[in-house]
């Protein structure tokens, strides 16, 4: 069985603005595309656990003091 962490704080998705999706201008076409959110993996939520890593938006580990 796979140990599951108790979130510490939850924030809502800066990418998609917690819809779990985003649309994206192509300029190919006259209508833009729809696409599942990167970021959070269209949860719409993001958590964070406490353990002390944080993950920057160019994927970079960082440590919190």
């Amino acid at each position: 069985m796979a140990k599951s962490r108790k979130a510490k704080r939850v924030y809502i998705c800066p990418t998609c603005k917690g819809n779990g999706y985003v649309k994206v201008a192509c300029i190919y076409e006259k209508e833009d595309m729809v696409h599942q959110c990167w970021d959070c993996e269209s949860q719409g939520e993001l958590y964070d656990y406490g353990d002390g890593e944080f993950i920057d938006l160019e994927g970079e580990e960082m440590s919190i003091h």
